[in-house]
């Protein structure tokens, strides 16, 4: 499967790639309309004018004006169904294989606009503003700047995604300027309270939920169904007073120290787009109440930079680089506890996520961190900064890249082949597409220097091993250099990677007799049949376990068979749920009002027993066994090495079949529900979606 592309020629450093498709609202040109618009490459595409050509003729925006107003809010009134419905045109429109647009020169000429001609505005016209307080990292420092480290962190923080009302008149677009606040600061002893601009103006990193489907008053909204209602993210710079800020916020909050200014990007990048990027959120301690409690919680992989240009300087200079995955309080959390009073929600609302600080110095969301409130000074390009001065300028950037995590891909996929074809024609295949730069070969012997690591047994100093394919056979010769240091070193370890392969083994089997325990319930087996989200998550939650299995090294016969025999039992229960969606389950159980009328082991062991007949049997165990070592040798130490010392390889042509194509094509080809959370955990993915 090919990746899409567009008949617009996008730079490969764009910000606004096809997977993109970012929304804004913009002018053509000044004192004309506003309307909205999607970012490709170097141009605007005017979605009023595809609508008035009648391109949007999906059903639900086939007689709708939504992109025929000023701003986005009623375009995001219409929910999730019109989104998807709205981005799978556009894509469609602008790919490369598509010819209306790309053949209609009069349409083009009015649709697409360079960016560098429009004027942005604010997208949407924001009601209610509201800033939480979500990073652990910048809750922590802040506490200990303004109370000290005995307990900086008050103790409902970790119970509630706090948060304060602002004020959504002082919402302004990028590039707009900001006037210094004028307030009171803290008195020195009994001298009354000074009045003046501010002496500590600071930046906030952060980024910002724009509010889609609102509800209704008195009616929350579920946590695992509060995605539905956020349409995308924003950057979003809350400046702040921090002398205004520390004098008036006891007891009520920030006021005049925030309510000054707050600034966010023009372009919103859409949940959709933003999918690939989804990764796991902090383990959060203590378990939060049920009504925050999501079955799952979920981060976005975002990295994020300020820098800072000083004034009458050229140059700017990066303060801080930090990541959306370091929010404590998840997107769907908050929105979950903004409505749990029945607050209602409407389009265009916007929720900030608070300072996104990390761990490290240098990931400090703030000037008040990064200068631990003036104590400290920064050097931007040689020039000394506390806090910002007139005519700074700060720059904020966001944005999400592919990765890829050779080892990890490769290991998982490989299971998830073996389990599908033992002709292994498609492993074949994938060697065949890394040749050159592998020096691989189907007709002749590869020679691999194996080096002995830590969490690898002693091997014998030389093992061929055939693999037989669908038509020749490929003789592998592994030349494996051994040395007495090396083999007292793996004889040392051997032991104690036994019992803790044997200890992650036995952790697994466990959690497999719970799942198995839930199968058998008549209430799960219900919900399995009337719910695909169910089903899914029973599924992935077995995928889970294989992957966690598939993790352990075979160094011991032993320890390969205990690993063999609970994976055939997790491969029979995911053979089960498969069948009860079906019904083929119910012969097991004596019909559907038969209850079970067998033991459970019994159809565990049949499911097991035709499992393996269908795929191989032993044939496949042993395919399993040497291809789990060929893999460790040939492919973890070579191709992890020249894909780290070439990155290009992935855009690279090897056979006629470009790598990154190549890479997504084996991972869309697994099950419907598993290469999506395959996909999610190892990066597999294409686009880049940036905010700037």
């Amino acid at each position: 499967m090919a990746l899409p592309t567009s008949f617009i020629e996008v730079h490969p450093c764009s910000h606004f790639p096809i997977q993109n498709l970012p929304y804004g609202v913009f002018k053509p040109q000044p004192g004309s309309s506003a309307r909205p618009g999607v970012a490709i490459g170097d141009y605007v595409l005017d979605l009023s004018e595809i609508a008035a050509a009648g391109l949007f003729n999906g059903p639900i925006l086939v007689n709708s004006d939504c992109f025929h107003q000023p701003d986005l809010n009623k375009f995001l009134a219409l929910g999730r169904p019109a989104w998807k419905e709205a981005r799978a045109t556009i894509q469609k429109l602008l790919s490369s294989t598509e010819p209306t647009l790309r053949d209609n020169e009069s349409l083009r000429q009015k649709s697409l606009i360079p960016l560098s001609k429009v004027e942005m505005v604010l997208p949407i016209t924001i009601g209610d503003y509201t800033d939480f307080f979500s990073s652990m990292h910048h809750a922590k420092n802040c506490g200990t700047i303004f109370r000290g480290p005995q307990n900086p962190i008050p103790p409902n923080w970790f119970h509630l995604p706090i948060a304060y009302h602002g004020r959504a008149s002082s919402v302004v677009i990028s590039g707009t300027d900001i006037i210094r606040p004028r307030g009171q600061a803290a008195p020195t002893g009994n001298s009354p309270p000074p009045f003046g601009p501010s002496l500590k103006l600071d930046f906030e990193l952060e980024m910002a939920a724009i509010v889609g489907p609102g509800n209704e008053l008195g009616k929350p909204v579920d946590v695992n169904e509060a995605a539905d209602h956020i349409f995308g993210l924003v950057l979003m710079n809350d400046w702040s007073a921090r002398d205004i800020q520390a004098w008036e916020y006891v007891p009520l909050g920030p006021f005049l120290g925030k309510s000054f200014g707050t600034t966010i990007s023009p372009w919103i990048v859409t949940l959709e787009a933003l999918e690939p990027f989804l990764c796991d959120a902090p383990k959060q301690d203590p378990h939060p109440l049920p009504y925050l409690a999501e079955k799952i919680s979920q981060n976005y992989d975002i990295s994020l930079e300020v820098q800072i240009k000083p004034a009458g300087q050229d140059e700017s200079h990066v303060v801080t680089k930090s990541n959306f995955n370091n929010l404590y309080w998840t997107l769907t959390q908050q929105v979950a506890h903004h409505t749990i009073n029945g607050c209602n929600l409407r389009p265009g609302d916007l929720l900030g996520t608070g300072t996104i600080s990390g761990p490290e110095p240098d990931s400090l969301g703030c000037l008040l961190e990064l200068t631990w409130n003036g104590q400290k000074q920064l050097s931007l390009n040689g020039t000394p900064r506390k806090f910002l001065e007139d005519g700074d300028e700060v720059i904020i950037s966001g944005f999400s890249k592919v990765t890829v995590d050779t080892r990890k891909w490769l290991q998982r996929w490989l299971w998830d082949l073996l389990r599908k074809d033992c002709s292994l024609t498609s492993l074949k295949a994938f060697f065949l597409a890394f040749n050159r730069r592998l020096s691989f070969s189907s007709s002749a012997s590869t020679t691999v220097t194996y080096t002995l690591h830590d969490d690898q047994p002693a091997l014998p100093a030389t093992t061929e091993i055939p693999i037989q394919t669908s038509d020749t056979p490929i003789p592998i010769t592994f030349h494996l250099p051994q040395s007495t240091a090396a083999t007292k070193i793996q004889s040392a370890y051997r032991a104690h990677l036994i019992r803790t392969h044997f200890k992650t083994i036995a952790a697994v089997h466990s959690e497999a007799n719970q799942y198995q325990r839930r199968i058998q319930r008549q209430e799960t087996v219900d919900a399995i049949r009337t719910s695909e989200r169910e089903k899914l998550r029973m599924n992935e939650s077995l995928m889970r376990l294989l992957l966690k299995l598939d993790s352990v090294p075979g160094v011991d016969p032993a320890v390969r068979e205990a690993r063999r025999k609970v994976s055939r039992r997790i491969v029979g229960l995911q053979e089960i749920v498969d069948a009860i969606v079906s019904e083929d389950v119910d012969d097991f159980w004596g019909g559907r009002d038969g209850g079970f009328g067998r033991n459970w082991d019994d159809i565990l062991a049949e499911m097991e027993e035709e499992v393996c007949r269908d795929r191989g049997g032993e044939e496949m165990e042993r395919n399993i066994q040497a291809l789990l070592f060929f893999l460790r040798t040939l492919i973890y130490h070579n191709m992890q090495l020249h894909l780290q010392r070439d990155m290009h390889l992935l855009q690279s042509e090897s056979f006629g079949v470009p790598q990154s194509q190549f890479l997504m094509q084996l991972a869309l080809e697994l099950p419907p529900h598993k290469h999506r959370a395959i996909q999610r955990r190892t990066g597999v993915h294409s686009g880049q979606p940036n905010f700037i």
